[in-house]
């Protein structure tokens, strides 16, 4: 299967990783970041201290995969979640069937794939052309995420892909986008945290627009000019994934047309 050649190729990489120096990484060994290797001389191959790591295999698209495979996504379909479920499973199983086997911590991880949910979109398109909801986007949908375009309520969201948090221990998200300011909206923001921690929500994000007038110093909600001094020079900082990345401009082209495309909840 893909998810153990995966396996075995993260197992021969850290045995590569294993005979580094301890003085390749000063900070990390110095400061014993890495527990045991601040015992290390800096010619000491960096060895065991890397056992307490993560071997994580990674998947993007799958909402994705089930429209080629149904034509419709998970968000929706209950065969195609139960597809996209049972398919993750599987990739855990690899993982914890690895983790006896070298006794190592092997992992499934949610990948958000800033960079790469362009690259294998590109990738595809010139190979298979393109595929009506799979390679006629700019980018892949994170991991277990349903699509960013669903017209689908905050509550189903979380419901839909919260089941995928207890499979993907190596990490995962998941986020529901507002279209107004976080502090006009706090009971609002206080009912979606509930049902977060009532469905198994390892990671919850409440992603909002933080709007900056360059001009006035203007903060809110801005569209296209600022309503106090009508300056077009706006920073719009938005979360990508689960952290901030500055503005809104510097993005990639795949996550600018992600965002672009997000439902925003009011």
């Amino acid at each position: 299967a893909l998810s153990e050649l995966i396996a075995e190729q993260l197992y021969a990489r850290y045995q590569y990783q294993r005979t580094a120096l301890a003085r390749q990484f000063p900070f990390m060994m110095g400061n014993d970041v890495w527990k045991g290797g601040g015992k290390l001389s800096p010619n000491d191959q960096v060895g065991d201290v890397l056992r307490q790591g993560t071997l994580g295999i990674g998947f993007i698209g799958g909402h994705n995969a089930m429209m080629a495979l149904y034509g419709e996504g998970h968000a929706h379909s209950q065969k195609a979640w139960d597809t996209l479920f049972e398919a993750v499973t599987e990739m855990n199983k690899v993982a914890d069937e690895y983790k006896q086997k070298y006794q190592l911590n092997f992992s499934v991880l949610a990948t958000p794939a800033e960079g790469l949910s362009g690259r294998f979109t590109r990738m595809d398109r010139r190979k298979y052309g393109i595929i009506p909801g799979v390679t006629d986007n700019d980018y892949y949908v994170n991991s277990f995420h349903v699509d960013v375009k669903e017209p689908i309520t905050i509550t189903e969201k979380i419901k839909r892909e919260a089941p995928f948090h207890a499979i993907t221990r190596g990490g995962h998200i998941t986020y529901v986008e507002l279209d107004g300011e976080a502090q006009k909206n706090v009971k609002a923001i206080a009912k979606i945290v509930k049902v977060m921690h009532d469905e198994g929500i390892g990671y919850g994000s409440i992603n909002h627009p933080v709007d900056t007038c360059q001009a006035c110093g203007y903060k809110g909600v801005i569209y296209d000019k600022c309503p106090v001094c009508q300056s077009e020079n706006i920073m719009r900082m938005r979360r990508i994934t689960g952290y901030l990345t500055g503005d809104l401009s510097t993005w990639n082209s795949a996550k600018r047309a992600e965002e672009r495309d997000r439902v925003k909840h009011g």
